[in-house]
C-alpha cells in the first residue's frame, strides 16, 4: 500500500509540473501532508472549533494517556513581501513530518485555520485577515483551544507550536489551566518584535504572546531557535524569556538550523530534553 502512495504522489508531482503550477498547487500540498499522515498512522479528521472546521491528523492510541498538540505555523501567509497568498496551506509538511516521529501515545497535528479545509466549510477564510492581520486574533486562538479541548478529555496536554503556532501555544497556554509543558520551534513569540525587524505591517489585530509571557511563567517551556533563522531569528524567544523572568522558561539554539531545515535530524533529541523548573 505504501508503494502504491508513493506511486499516486509521484503522478500527481508529475502532472503539477507538466501544468506549471507545483509551488501553488493547493491540492499537490494537501496530497503530501495526507501521504505523510498515512505513511505514519495518522488518521485525517475535520474538527470544528469556534466559527472554523480545522484540519488534524491524529495518532491515538490510547484516550486515557495524555496528548501532545502539535500547532502549524502561519503556513504560506505570503506569496512575496508584498502578495499575499490565496490560501496559507504550508507549501511543506514538516511540523507534521515532525509529529510523526513522536513516541507519545497520542499525538495530534493541528492545522491553522484555513489551511486545508474546503473555503466552503469555512466562509470566514474568504477574509484573508486570518492569515495576516488576524492569525494570532482572538477568534484564531479560541478556535484552536476549542478543538483541542473536544480531543482532550479535561487532561493535562503538552504544545508543540512550530514558528507562528508557538506564539499560538503561548495564548492557548494563557487561558487553558489543563497545559502541562510547552516547546515552541523557531516561535514568534513577539509579533511586534518580528514585525520591526522584517519592516512589516503591524499585526493590530492579533494578541502579541510575549505580553502574556508572566502569566504563564509557571509552566514548563523551552523555546527551541535556529541559528541560521532568517524568518524568525533567536532574539525574538530571548526576549520572552527575559520578559518571563522564570526558572521554567528556556531557550536553546542550534547553530546550523534554519527556518524550516535542519530540524528533523535534531528532532528526537530536543523531545528528550527535560521539561522541568530548574536553573540553569
Amino acid at each position: 500500500m505504501k508503494y502504491l502512495s508513493r506511486i499516486n504522489l509521484l503522478f500527481t508531482v508529475i502532472i503539477c509540473a507538466l501544468l506549471s503550477s507545483c509551488g501553488s498547487s493547493i491540492p499537490l500540498r494537501i496530497v503530501d501532508s495526507d501521504y505523510v499522515g498515512k505513511s505514519n498512522n495518522f488518521t485525517k479528521r475535520l474538527v470544528k472549533g469556534g466559527d472554523f472546521w480545522l484540519t488534524t491528523y491524529q495518532r491515538i492510541n490510547n484516550k486515557n494517556l495524555p496528548y501532545v498538540f502539535y500547532i502549524e505555523g502561519d503556513g504560506l501567509a505570503f506569496n512575496s513581501r508584498y502578495s499575499i497568498s490565496d490560501n496559507p496551506t504550508p507549501t511543506r509538511p514538516m511540523l507534521l513530518k515532525l509529529a510523526a516521529l513522536d513516541d507519545r501515545p497520542n499525538v495530534v497535528y493541528v492545522a491553522r485555520p484555513c489551511q486545508y479545509t474546503d473555503v466552503k466549510l469555512n466562509p470566514k477564510c474568504n477574509n484573508q485577515s486570518y492569515w495576516t492581520d488576524s492569525r494570532m486574533s482572538n477568534d484564531v486562538v479560541l478556535s484552536i483551544n476549542e478543538v483541542i479541548e473536544a480531543l482532550n478529555n479535561g487532561r493535562p496536554f503538552s504544545l508543540v507550536g512550530f514558528s507562528g503556532g508557538g506564539g499560538i501555544a503561548v495564548l492557548i497556554a494563557a487561558r487553558n489551566k489543563n497545559v502541562k509543558d510547552i516547546i515552541t520551534l523557531s516561535g514568534n513569540l513577539d509579533h511586534v518584535s518580528f514585525n520591526r525587524h522584517h519592516n512589516a505591517k503591524p499585526m493590530l489585530a492579533s494578541l502579541n504572546p510575549i505580553d502574556y509571557a508572566a502569566k504563564i511563567s509557571k509552566i514548563p517551556q523551552l523555546h527551541v531557535s535556529g541559528g541560521d533563522d532568517k524568518v524568525v531569528p533567536p532574539f525574538i524567544a530571548d526576549k520572552y524569556v527575559k520578559a518571563s523572568n522564570s526558572i521554567c522558561v528556556h531557550q536553546t539554539i542550534f547553530n546550523t538550523a534554519k527556518h524550516q531545515k535542519g530540524w528533523e535530524e535534531l528532532w528526537k533529541y530536543i523531545l528528550s530534553m527535560p521539561l522541568t523548573c530548574y536553573k540553569n
